[in-house]
C-alpha cells in the first residue's frame, strides 16, 4: 500500500518512510495541526487485518502514552484510518546504540555505565506505570550528539497486572532472540525483572563489542539463554571494571529469583559503579578448602620402633630395597652421643658467632649518632636551633618562598586544588601546624588553584535521580532538592533549577524544584470481578475512581457481570485515575407469550410493539393463536425489553422481561 502523500485522520501528512520493523513500518510526518514533524509507525497488514490483534495493540499503545520521562520516546497519538491503525511518536533524527556500537566498538566502562543509567531510568519509570517493555535491545535505543538516551518501540509492550492476554500471545513469541531473557525463550511469565535481564544484555554489547550468545539459528540462540551462562565481559575485554562486570553478570542470572529485582536496584549499583570505579559493587563469595583443593599436610617422620633409630629409605633402584644394615644397639647408641655432641658444639659457636656480630653493629651505630651529633653542632655554631613554625595559610605561595627561604625555610608544594575560598596562588594547607616547635626548618603545603568554573547543564524535564548524577558526580555540584506538587509533571521529575547553561563555581550548590505528583490521594483497589455493573461502579466511585466499561462474552455468567478489571485488587491508584471494567455482554433468544387478548380479535387487528435495552418501539412479527386468546413473538438482546400490546391502535396490555 502506498502511504507518502497520504494524510491520516485528516492531520498527519505521510513524507517518507524511514525504518521497518518486523510489525510495523515508521514514517517521517507532518502534524498540520500543531505544525511538526512527528514520526508515525503504521502496522503492516497482514497484522492490521486482524482485529483482536489491533484492538490489543492499541490498548496497550495507550499505555504506553501515558508515559512521560526524559528517557522515553514521547508517544503523542494512537489512531486507525481505514484499517490503517498507527502510532504518532516524538521524531528524533538521530543513531541507535545499535549504530554507535558498530562504529565505535567496545565502550567504556563510564560510557556503558551512564547509558545504562539511563535506560534503567526509563524501565524504572515504565514498570512503576505496570508497562513492561518486552523488546529492549540497542535497535530500540536512541542516542544524540550528547549521547542522551531515549528507549522507543514499546510496540510489543505488555501492561503488567492485568488479565488480558498481550499481543504476543499469538502463536509464536515476538522480540529480538539475542536479548531475550530465559523465561521470554521458554514463551513463559516475563515481568520487570525480563527487562532488566535484556538490558544486562545491552551491557554486555557494549562493553565488549560482542553479543554474549551467537549461533546459527533462532533456536539455538535461546537455548543458550536457558542453558548456557555467557563468558564473562572482563575475560571478553580486559578493560571493563569490576564493578561494571558484576552488574551485567548479576543482570543476567537465569534464575529472577537473584537477577535485579527492580530498575532502582539497578539503578543504585550502577550510580556506585560510577562513583567508585575501582571497587566491587557486588561481593562475590569467598572459598573454602574442600574436596580437591591444595592443602599443606605435615610430614610425619617414620620411626623403627625395633631398634628407636631413624628408618632412613632410599628410592627403589630394582627388585630390591637399599637400605642400612643394624649394628649392635650399643654401638648404635655410641654414634648418637658422638653426632649429638658435635651438633650442640656447633650451636654454641654459632650463638657466639651472633652475640659478637650484634655487638659490633651497636658500637658503630652509637658512634654514628655521636659523630652525627658533633657535626650538626658545628653546622648551628655548636648549638641545635629549634624555632616555631610560622602561619602561611591564606599567603601567596611565591610570596612565602622569597620571604622564608632567605631565614633558612625549605617551602614544598605537594599538590594543587580548586578551591572556592582562596584565590590561585594562595596556600590552602601547611604541615607542620603554625606554632610547632621544631628543629627542621621545612613546611609542606597545599596551594589553591583558584576557582573552577563549571557550565551548569539543563536538567529540568529530568528524572532526579539522573539530573544528580549528571550535577553532581559528572559536573561536581551539589544539588538540593525542593519538593513541588505539580498536575502536569510526573513525580520525581525536574520542574526547574535555580541555574542553568551559565557557569557557576565548582562544588557550589544548585537548587532544583522536583515534582511531587499531583498530591491527589492515594487509592487502595478493591476486587469487583463477579459484581454487577450498578454494584461495581458503585463501588469504585465511592473511592473517587473514575469508571469506564467495556464489554466481552462469557456464556457461563450472566449479562451486567463484571468479567474483570484493568488493575488488580490492592494496586494503588490516585483519586481521579481511570479503571476499566470488562462487562459480561451476550446475546440472548427470548421468547415471550402474553395472553388475554379479547375474544373474537382477527389477526389484522393486533399490532406489538416491543423496546430492547431502552431502545425505540418497534413492531415485531408475532403468532396469533385464537383459540387460546394469546400471542408469541420471539426477540434477541441483552438485558431487558418492553412491549405494548395493541388492538385496533388501543393499548390493551404492556409488559417487561429479562433476557
Amino acid at each position: 500500500m502506498e502511504l507518502i502523500g497520504r494524510i491520516l485522520d485528516g492531520r498527519y501528512e505521510i513524507i517518507e518512510k524511514v525504518g521497518e520493523g518486523g510489525m510495523a513500518c515508521v514514517y517521517k510526518a507532518r502534524d498540520n495541526i500543531l505544525n511538526r514533524y512527528v514520526a508515525v509507525k503504521i502496522l503492516k497488514d497482514e497484522f492490521s487485518k486482524d482485529e483482536v490483534f489491533v484492538k490489543r495493540f492499541r490498548a496497550e499503545a495507550q499505555s504506553a502514552a501515558s508515559l512521560i520521562h526524559p528517557n522515553i520516546v514521547s508517544v503523542f497519538d494512537v489512531g486507525e484510518d481505514k484499517g490503517i491503525s498507527y502510532i504518532v511518536m516524538e521524531l528524533l533524527e538521530s543513531k541507535t546504540l545499535k549504530d554507535y556500537i558498530e562504529s565505535k566498538g567496545p565502550l567504556s566502562s563510564e560510557i556503558t555505565l551512564k547509558i545504562a543509567a539511563q535506560i534503567a531510568s526509563a524501565l524504572e519509570a515504565a514498570h512503576k506505570a505496570h508497562v513492561v517493555h518486552r523488546d529492549i535491545k540497542p535497535q530500540n535505543i536512541i542516542l544524540n550528539q550528547n549521547l542522551v538516551a531515549k528507549v522507543a518501540d514499546f510496540g510489543i509492550a505488555k501492561v503488567a497486572n492485568t488479565t488480558s492476554a498481550t499481543i504476543t500471545s499469538f502463536g509464536k513469541t515476538m522480540g529480538s532472540v539475542h536479548y531475550f531473557s530465559p523465561e521470554h525463550a521458554k514463551g513463559g511469565y516475563t515481568d520487570a525483572k525480563s527487562d532488566l535481564y535484556s538490558l544486562g544484555v545491552v551491557m554486555y554489547e557494549m562493553a565488549t563489542g560482542k553479543l554474549p550468545f551467537d549461533a546459527e539459528s533462532a533456536v539455538s540462540v535461546a537455548l543458550k539463554h536457558i542453558q548456557e551462562m555467557p563468558v564473562e565481559p572482563k575475560e571478553v575485554n580486559p578493560n571493563v571494571s569490576e564493578p561494571l562486570n558484576e552488574i551485567i553478570m548479576k543482570a543476567m542470572e537465569k534464575s529472577t529469583a537473584t537477577r535485579y529485582q527492580t530498575a532502582t536496584q539497578m539503578l543504585t549499583d550502577i550510580s556506585i559503579a560510577l562513583a567508585k570505579p575501582s571497587n566491587s559493587v557486588i561481593p562475590r563469595s569467598g572459598s573454602s578448602i574442600g574436596a580437591g583443593s591444595t592443602q599443606v599436610i605435615p610430614v610425619l617422620n617414620d620411626i623403627d620402633e625395633e631398634n628407636a633409630v631413624p628408618n632412613i629409605r632410599t628410592r627403589q633402584t630394582s627388585s630390591r630395597t637399599a637400605y642400612s644394615i643394624p649394628q649392635s644397639r650399643e654401638s648404635k647408641v655410641e654414634e648418637i652421643e658422638e653426632v649429638s655432641s658435635k651438633e650442640e658444639d656447633k650451636k654454641d659457636l654459632a650463638k657466639k658467632k651472633k652475640i659478637i656480630i650484634a655487638s659490633i653493629l651497636c658500637v658503630i651505630i652509637v658512634v654514628g649518632l655521636v659523630f652525627g651529633y658533633f657535626i650538626r653542632k658545628i653546622v648551628n655554631n655548636g648549638k641545635d636551633e629549634e624555632v616555631e613554625i610560622p602561619y602561611v595559610i591564606g599567603k601567596n605561595i611565591d610570596d612565602i618562598r622569597a620571604e622564608y627561604e632567605k631565614l633558612g625555610y625549605t617551602i614544598t608544594q605537594t599538590s594543587a586544588e580548586y578551591n572556592t575560598e582562596y584565590e590561585e596562588g594562595q596556600i590552602i594547607t601547611q604541615k607542620p601546624e603554625a606554632g610547632t616547635k621544631t628543629t627542621e626548618k621545612r613546611i609542606s603545603v597545599e596551594v589553591s588553584k583558584g576557582t573552577k568554573l563549571v557550565k551548569v547543564s539543563n536538567i529540568e524535564g529530568k528524572d532526579i535521580k539522573v539530573a544528580k548524577y549528571e550535577l553532581e558526580n559528572t559536573q561536581g555540584f551539589i544539588v538540593e532538592q525542593e519538593q513541588e506538587v505539580s498536575d502536569t509533571v510526573a513525580a520525581g521529575i525536574v520542574i526547574s533549577q535555580e541555574y542553568k547553561d551559565v557557569e557557576r563555581p565548582y562544588g557550589s550548590v544548585i537548587k532544583v524544584k522536583v515534582s511531587s505528583g499531583d498530591g491527589k490521594p492515594e487509592v487502595v483497589v478493591p476486587s469487583v470481578v463477579g459484581k454487577t455493573i450498578n454494584e461495581a461502579k458503585s463501588t469504585l466511585e465511592s473511592k473517587k475512581l473514575k469508571v469506564e466499561i467495556e464489554y466481552g462474552e462469557d456464556e457461563y455468567k450472566l449479562n451486567g457481570t463484571v468479567l474483570s478489571q484493568s488493575y488488580p485488587t490492592n494496586s494503588v491508584l490516585k483519586e481521579g485515575d481511570l479503571i476499566k471494567l470488562t462487562v459480561n455482554r451476550r446475546l440472548v433468544n427470548k421468547t415471550v407469550t402474553v395472553g388475554g387478548i379479547p375474544e373474537g380479535t382477527k389477526q389484522n387487528e393486533i399490532a406489538v410493539r416491543v423496546s430492547v435495552d431502552g431502545g425505540a418501539l418497534n413492531n415485531t412479527t408475532f403468532k396469533y393463536d385464537s383459540e387460546k386468546n394469546q400471542i408469541t413473538f420471539t426477540i434477541n438482546g441483552y438485558e431487558k425489553l418492553s412491549y405494548n400490546i395493541l388492538v385496533n391502535d388501543s393499548l390493551i396490555k404492556s409488559g417487561e422481561e429479562n433476557f
